[in-house]
Parts: C-alpha cells; structure tokens; sequence
C-alpha cells in the first residue's frame, strides 16, 4: 500500500510504530538471505507468505546456496528446507528469520500489522456507519473508560482484562484496541468487552513491555444509523503489558474459606481453596519468598498459628499458641529451620524464635516496644517487624514504628535492632514485608479511625490505608501515590511477587462498573530506580482475574506457581 501510516510502510516523518524503524541493525557475514526487510498489512484470519533465498559471499559476490531456515522470534512459521515463510492468521508483529549455512547465519525480517474487526451488534451496517460519520471529541458527551486505569500495568501473564466503560447515555459504541503492530476493533452495544485470549495475545505476546491504547466512540443508535453525531473523548487511554513470563499462586482469604488463585500464560487462570485442616484470618498466609512453600497462616480462632508445607497443606507440621496467649502471626527463615512468631499476653506484644522441626521455643527477641508482624528477608539476613506504643496485636497495630534486627544463625539470636521508618502524629505504620532482593519493605501506613461498634482502631480493615515502600536500610517513606489512588479506599496488606517489581494489595477500589467498595485483589507495579531517586515508583494497579467478584477478597501472598 501507498499513501497510508499505518500498514507497516516506510513512510518518512511520521511517528507510527510498524515501519521499518522498530527493526534493529541484522548481524552480517557471508552468508545473507532476501527480501532483507519485508512489511506486510495483515487481516485477520487471512495468511500471507514469503519466499526467501540465501546467499553466501565468499570474496566473488554473493552466490544462491542451500540453508537450513529457522523462525528466531516472532509469529508465523517457515519451512526448514524450503523457505517459505507463512504469517500468522490471528497476531501481527516483527518475524527474525534466520538462513544458516555450514556454522555461519544471516538474517532477514518481516514486519507485519494486522487489523481485525470483532462486530458484537449482529448489524453489518454498523462499522460502515461508524466510518462514515463525523466524530465530535468532546468528553461531555464521550462514553468514558472505567477500566483499565490510564497509566496502568499489567503482567501478561494475566488473562485478557474486562474493559469496562460508563456509556453517557450512549447505545452503540466502537472500540479500537490497539498495540504496536495489532489493531482489534469492537462494534458492540454492551459496556463491556472482553476479547479472547487467542486475540489478547495478538496485542500482546510479541510485544514484552508493549503499550496498549484504547479509544472509545459511542452514539445514540435509532436502529439504522446515529441520531447525531458519534463522541469520543479527547485522550485515549493507554497502559502497559510487561512480564509475560511471570507466573504465580496467589493465596488469600475469601472469607470463609482460603483460596489460591494461580495463573501464567500457557495454563490460564484457575481459583481453588487451599485445603488446610482449618483455616481463621489472622496474621495469615505468610511465607519467606526464598523458601515459599513453607507457609504460616492461622489454623483456628483465637490466638495459634500453624506451619504447613504448601504441597501438602492439610498436615500441620508445627503449632503454636491456643486460646491464651494469642499467637497470632508466624515469619519462616529463607532455610526452612526456623520460624518467628509474634506472642500476644497480659503484658506487651513479643515475638519468639520458635524451631520449625521440632517447634520448641529457642530464644524471646529483645525489642524496645511491642513488637508484633515479624517478616524475615528472603536473603535471610534480617527480620522487620513493628515497634508499637499503643498495641501490636495482628488485629490492631496502633502507633507503630519499622524496626529491623540483624540474625546471626551461628548462635541463633537477632541483635542490632534498628529503626527504619517512623509514625507520624495519629499514624501507624504496620503489615511489614520484604522484597524479593530483600532491599525494599513494603507496608501500609494508616491514621486512627472509628470502627463500625465505635472503638477506636488502627490496622484491621483500615479506610485510611496507604500502600508504602522504605529501604531496608531505612530512609525517605516512599507512598505509592499511583498505585494508592485518591480518597480512602482500604489499600491493604501489600505483598511482594515471587521476582521481579510487582506488588499483591487488597483494595476497595471501584473495578469498573463491576465492584465498589467491597475488596478485591489487586497487583501494582514497582520500578525499583524510580524508589532508588526517591520518587513514587508505582502505577495505578491492575485487578487480577480468577477471583470472584461477589466476594470481599483479603490478604493476598503471592508466590511462585504450585498447583
């Protein structure tokens, strides 16, 4: 095609993605294959192919040679002897194709966008009018996208997202998803859609990192045309797909029962309860991410807490506590040996080192307050927990400080405790976790609020909830502005993913028009440079599929994939 900017040309001035700028400098040697570079405009469900041949210079000039062909990245097949390349019928996106000949390669490419058309209304004269019409971008009249959030992140892995959007009135709407090298666009008269997951992987499989755009028209529809014209708002809204590789099981409690909600790219998304002997939130659901099968929760109500190995969850390998005092949360070391727990009496808050093999007591932590909420870092080298004056239960954590202690396993004991991070005036700082390089804490920050019986409280189900970061180290106390949004919405529990930047937090956020006010689980991603310059290293959150949305869903810990 000639005269278009969107069909994988080469056209010159302008800033679409598609053309032969995304391709990189081709390694070169003797041996070299043509076209060199080929741009195609795909349908979709339609196949194109493309002849190549190889050459090999050995000082003479290039002469024809028999390769072996391969497929480097990218989608689309080639045949080994032949050479035919056949493109994809569902994705678009940048094929390397590599000839090798006697140990040495070259290489070409096909740059190849597709366009596909999903038309939900059963009237064919719908995208033809949408076509024809004069759009007016106004956002009085635009319907507006509810979910994704703009600027947002999202892990591949995940299934496609339920794009949501409030209609305005509007009873015919036209929705263009786009990525680098796919376009998928939906006629429907519904205010939602939800593609397959053949044709979410076309936007995004081949693209790590990719940005997804969404542009929504809508109008009113008097069954033959539009009564007026269309509206579309004045931005779009875009947000990331990134870490299509990254996997996990993703324990919580969705009261009565915990469940585990488990996913990656290749075996979907599926949700099962965890099948322990018994199961009460409180202090739940913790692991140390070196050795994440290993976890404590709270096997019954009040006041133990339970060792199990994931693999085998309904055997409790070790118990602690029973009616009084209350044993309310357990921290497991990187090795498997050792587990601390926090002791709940008459006096003050305490926190234990217990044996996870024979579950004795070895040594009572020294602390300079209450202390409660242990978490131990995956590199095993310390343990955060909370320092609080006004209580340190699981259930309330008032007036609380970020210590951390220094573990010598040589003699077994903690020492050094250090402050980390300070309250302010009618704050608390509480639910303390380690990153997976153990050298950021996550947690929440809340101010004192007024229960539903009137009692004053601090940590449990706190509107105020902040989601936080600080340095292991201590330092500036980084809030998660992006990811915490606006107003007071319950952000609680921040969990760290098995690798990478991503954190796991419970939230009563709106999810669209689907949920509001009711706690859903919710993921957020963390550039650890951004924390490093001391600015807000988070997006605005991505819900996470498989759970229910009836349901209020708390505590979430996420760790590699189990079942």
């Amino acid at each position: 095609d000639t005269g278009d900017d969107d069909t994988g040309d080469d056209d010159t001035g302008d800033d679409d993605t598609g053309d032969d700028d995304d391709s990189t400098p081709l390694p070169t040697g003797p041996v070299s294959c043509t076209p060199v570079l080929t741009q195609l405009a795909l349908a979709s469900g339609v196949t194109q192919t493309v002849q190549f041949e190889s050459f090999i210079d050995e000082g003479a000039g290039p002469v024809p040679v028999v390769a072996e062909w391969a497929r480097i990245s990218g989608p689309g097949s080639i045949d080994a002897v032949s050479g035919l390349y056949t493109t994809s019928p569902d994705v678009g996106g940048l094929a390397l194709i590599q000839a090798w000949v006697n140990g040495e390669s070259g290489y070409c490419e096909v740059e190849m966008t597709m366009d596909a058309e999903v038309n939900q209304t059963g009237n064919g004269s719908v995208p033809g009018a949408f076509g024809s019409a004069t759009v007016n971008t106004n956002d009085s009249c635009a319907a507006s996208i509810l979910y994704p959030l703009d600027g947002s992140a999202m892990p591949g892995s995940f299934e496609a997202p339920l794009i949501q959007w409030d209609a305005n009135g509007a009873t015919m709407h036209m929705l263009e998803i786009a990525s680098t090298w796919t376009t998928v666009t939906v006629y429907t008269t519904a205010d939602q859609v939800q593609l397959s997951q053949p044709q979410w992987n076309g936007l995004t499989i081949y693209d790590p990192g990719n940005t997804i755009t969404l542009t929504l028209t809508s109008g009113q529809w008097n069954g033959s045309g539009f009564s007026g014209s269309p509206c579309t708002a004045t931005a779009s809204t875009s947000f990331d797909v990134t870490d299509g590789g990254l996997n996990g099981t993703i324990v919580y409690w969705e009261p009565p029962t915990t469940k585990s909600i488990s996913f990656d790219a290749t075996l979907g998304t599926s949700n099962d309860p965890v099948p322990f002997a018994a199961a009460i939130c409180h202090g739940c659901h913790t692991v140390n991410l070196a050795n994440p099968m290993l976890m404590t929760y709270g096997p019954g109500f009040p006041g133990s807490t339970a060792l199990v190995d994931l693999s085998n969850p309904g055997t409790i390998l070790q118990q602690w506590g029973g009616f009084f005092p209350l044993t309310d949360y357990g921290a497991p070391d990187n090795t498997g040996a050792y587990v601390v727990v926090s002791e709940t009496g008459i006096g003050a808050s305490v926190l234990k080192l217990m044996s996870a093999n024979t579950g004795a007591l070895i040594n009572t932590l020294s602390t300079s307050k209450a202390a409660g909420m242990p978490n131990w870092s995956p590199d095993g080298s310390q343990l955060v927990y909370v320092g609080c004056d006004a209580g340190a239960s699981a259930l309330d954590a008032g007036e609380c400080n970020l210590y951390t202690q220094d573990w010598n396993a040589s003699n077994q004991t903690f020492s050094n405790e250090t402050l980390i991070a300070s309250h302010a005036a009618n704050q608390t700082l509480y639910y303390p976790s380690f990153s997976p390089d153990s050298q950021w804490v996550a947690y929440n920050r809340g101010v004192a609020f007024t229960n539903s019986d009137g009692e004053t409280t601090w940590s449990n189900n706190n509107p105020s909830a902040k989601m936080m970061i600080v340095s292991a180290n201590g330092g500036p106390q980084l809030e998660l502005t992006q990811a915490n949004g606006a107003g007071d919405l319950t952000n609680s529990w921040p969990r760290w993913a098995p690798s990478g930047g991503w954190l796991a937090v419970s939230s009563k956020r709106d999810y669209g028009h689907t949920t509001s006010n009711r706690s859903q689980l919710w993921v957020t991603a963390i550039d650890f440079s951004l924390a490093s310059q001391g600015v807000d290293p988070s997006k605005p959150p991505a819900w996470i599929p498989g759970q229910l949305t009836t349901a209020g869903n708390h505590t979430p810990t996420w760790l590699p994939r189990f079942n």
